[in-house]
Formats: C-alpha cells, sequence, structure tokens
C-alpha cells in the first residue's frame, strides 16, 4: 500500500511570524506596574522574543548593540540600535532597569530596549493592545463583511447574461417598471438598472420574464 504524501504546509510570511501571539508561558504579570485601567501589567520573558526574531530573520539576520548611557545608583538606561538588513530598518529605543545587582540591571537594561525595538515590528503588540485588534485588522474584517455581503446580494454572471437577453431590447422600459416597483433606485441609490437586482427578484423576473415585458410595454 502506497504510503499518504504529505500536502505542503504554507510558509508563513514574516510579518505573520512577528505578529503570532506569545504562548501563555512566555508572559510574566508584573504586579507593581499598572495600565490606564488599573490592571497589572504584562512582560514578555525574553528568549521568547530572541526566538521569535531567529524565525522571522535568521541567526544572524538581525544585529543588536546595547550602549549604557546612564549608570546611578537608582537607574541604569540603555540604548539600543536593532539593525535588520534584509529590510533595511534600522530602529533605536531606550531600556531602563532599577535592580540592584549592577550585572542584572545591565541584562535588564538591554533586553528592556531590545523589546521596545522589536514591538515597531509587531512583536508582542497584542499584549501592549490587551489582547485588542490593531486597526488594520479591525478594518481588514470590516473590509471582508462588507465584500462578502457584497456578493451575497450581487448577481453572478450568468444571471445578468440571462436578463440581458430577455430585457435588453426594452431594457429603458423595463428599468422604469423596475423603479416604479422599488426593486432598483430605492432610497439612496441612484443610476440602477435591472443589473443592480437583487438575485431574489432577478430570479423572479426570469421565472416569469413574458409576463414581467408584457406588463413593463404597456406602462403609460
Amino acid at each position: 500500500m502506497a504510503a499518504k504524501r504529505k500536502t505542503p504546509s504554507t510558509k508563513p510570511t514574516v510579518e505573520e511570524v512577528l505578529n503570532r501571539p506569545f504562548p501563555k508561558q512566555a508572559l510574566k504579570p508584573l504586579p507593581h506596574k499598572r495600565n490606564g485601567k488599573g490592571e497589572p501589567m504584562t512582560s514578555i520573558t525574553p528568549i521568547y522574543v530572541t526566538d521569535r526574531m531567529n524565525e522571522a530573520f535568521g541567526i544572524g539576520g538581525w544585529q543588536f548593540e546595547p550602549e549604557v548611557i546612564s549608570d546611578t545608583e537608582k537607574m541604569v538606561i540603555v540604548r539600543g540600535v536593532l539593525s535588520i538588513p534584509s529590510i533595511n530598518a534600522r530602529i533605536v529605543q531606550f531600556g531602563g532597569n532599577d535592580n540592584r545587582d549592577r550585572g542584572d540591571a545591565y541584562k535588564g537594561a538591554a533586553t528592556d530596549a531590545l523589546g521596545k525595538c522589536c514591538s515597531y515590528l509587531g512583536v508582542g503588540a497584542h499584549v501592549y493592545r490587551d489582547d485588542e485588534p490593531s486597526e488594520t485588522e479591525q478594518l481588514r474584517k470590516i473590509v471582508d463583511k462588507a465584500n462578502v455581503k457584497k456578493k451575497k446580494h450581487q448577481l453572478n454572471a450568468d444571471i445578468v447574461k440571462q436578463l440581458e437577453e430577455r430585457l435588453g431590447k426594452h431594457e429603458e422600459q423595463a428599468n422604469k417598471l423596475l423603479e416604479q416597483s422599488g426593486w432598483i433606485n430605492d432610497g439612496d441609490a441612484t443610476g440602477q438598472t435591472f443589473r443592480d437586482l437583487s438575485k431574489q427578484r432577478a430570479d423572479e423576473v426570469l421565472a416569469r420574464p413574458e409576463d414581467f415585458l408584457a406588463a413593463a410595454l404597456n406602462m403609460p
């Protein structure tokens, strides 16, 4: 018995990899920090950010250069530069850490700057938006919904062709009857013809085209 061939899966785009939500184990609550809603903020475990960047651009496909620009007893501040040659990107951000252990403070400030740089590419964006969809995603859903609704009511080419074959020679009279019946140019709609009928109305016309034409031609 021949073995079944595996269907090759579609490789995700770089954008899809970067914007993919992190698993729960990658997130860490910060009880001492609150957002605008008064809820505890969430941080992303740094290794997950690094793994995501490697997945998107490959190991060695991106570089991050941290530079300590302030080192006081209270806070270490780092200036981080993220460079990605393949997309000609260079992002600069700043990170800080107040850990008393200076080694951990340097590391924390650098990873803070890295996380902020990567967020500009969409990494962990769902965390910063509290899992709310981005404006682009919201707009895409609205457009998709509108297209589905439009397609649902739009006549296909075959039905339009049938209408043209039966009504085309008397289009003016046919459109006049349809408009008086409220089937086209109703409400705010203008400039419609029998080609703009809903599928239900088109089916009604095509079910008895002779009767419809007779009524249209007998109009004053």
